[in-house]
């Protein structure tokens, strides 16, 4: 089967449970959501602990780290509330801080345990705060009647631009006979300018459709109220840039530690940590976003 094939497959089902994470009941989807985004995290952290410590070394400690991005997702749900953004980031680095000093003192001047116990709390750092604001932008923004839209305009406007930078680069090289314009060679050998033009056309495309759907439909956060096709625009373009960012981050942490994929549980696509790479990135990215807008 073809790389594209396989990939093709990985986001049918990939669209398959975003579809769900959407339309199901809300009391369903609630927790089809949170489950998918606990399994996601574990996922990923495990494959980047892998990476950057060796996958076979310090299995109790990533399990640890692992195993605490899960309680960290879970824990709002059994409160039955959502927790706000900045408390609960403030509940998980206190937690994991104390927990961190008793890792530490369990590396008994081991240096290598050290350095595992650093990487594995900056892992923690980097995927409870992406994951929060991904919960954040799905129960607090803008909805349309049941649908988080908001929500989809952040997966969406930055998955398109992966699938249409990869679409756009694999054409052009078919054409090209391997002859289209590198854009990072020494980071990704695969990306190429054209593909980045793609890509951005994509991105924007998808961010105008949605706004389309949604924009005299809503209730809730009246967030883009008046912002218009040019504003949406430039949201696309920053979520695909955004989300180009964390693709070539991710690259090039492989390629510091002489690994292909972070993983090979979606075939054609590689690991969790390649999925949600560009998504960790843009979570940030669209905080800042809906933060502006709101402030206006």
């Amino acid at each position: 089967m073809s790389t594209l094939a396989k990939r093709t497959f990985s986001s049918i089902v990939l669209l398959s449970l975003l579809a769900g994470a959407v339309f199901f009941d809300y009391d369903i989807r609630k927790w089809f959501f949170t489950i998918l985004c606990a399994l996601l995290g574990f996922g990923a952290s495990w494959e980047c602990f892998g990476m950057l410590n060796g996958p076979k070394k310090f299995t109790s400690l990533k399990w640890f780290v692992s195993l605490a991005l899960v309680v960290v997702v879970l824990f709002p749900m059994f409160q039955n509330r959502y927790m706000p953004f900045w408390p609960g980031i403030s509940f998980d680095l206190a937690l994991f801080a104390f927990v961190f000093w008793m890792i530490v003192l369990a590396t008994n001047k081991n240096q290598e345990a050290l350095r595992a116990a650093i990487n594995g709390i900056a892992i923690f750092f980097l995927f409870s705060m992406a994951l929060k604001l991904i919960s954040g932008i799905y129960y607090t923004y803008n909805f349309y009647g049941n649908i988080p839209a908001t929500f989809l305009l952040f997966i969406l406007g930055t998955k398109s631009g992966d699938i249409g930078a990869y679409l756009t680069g694999s054409l052009c090289n078919a054409i090209t006979h391997g002859k289209n314009h590198k854009l990072v060679p020494s980071i990704s050998p695969a990306k190429s300018w054209e593909g980045l033009v793609g890509g951005l056309i994509f991105s924007v495309a998808v961010t105008l459709v949605i706004y389309t759907v949604f924009s005299n439909k809503r209730n809730g956060y009246e967030w883009w109220d008046g912002y218009g096709y040019f504003k949406m625009t430039v949201i696309g373009v920053l979520l695909f840039f955004g989300g180009m960012v964390g693709d070539l981050a991710e690259s090039s942490l492989k390629r510091t530690c002489e690994v292909k994929d972070s993983g090979h549980f979606l075939p054609g696509i590689g690991g969790l940590f390649d999925l949600v790479d560009s998504l960790i990135v843009n979570s940030f990215v669209f905080y800042f976003i809906l933060f502006f807008l709101n402030a206006q």
